[in-house]
């Protein structure tokens, strides 16, 4: 895998679901963590698909983050 490639690929915080940035509409939290849209939806997250970003950011409260 190319170094640039690692850049655009994270893991949920929440299940461990693959988040690809140009493919999945993860929610991007803390440093380096991220939650794939199932989790950051059941999280209480709404996103505006026309405006294309999180109108109301999802719990995460009692996430890891990578610098935890």
């Amino acid at each position: 895998m190319h170094r640039s490639e690692t850049r655009e690929l994270a893991a949920c915080a929440e299940c461990g679901a693959e988040i690809v940035a140009e493919r999945d509409r993860g929610y991007q939290f803390g440093t380096g963590a991220a939650l794939c849209f199932a989790c950051a939806v059941r999280r209480g997250g709404s996103y505006d698909e026309r405006r294309d970003r999180w109108t109301t950011p999802p719990d995460v409260s009692g996430l890891a983050t990578p610098e935890d």
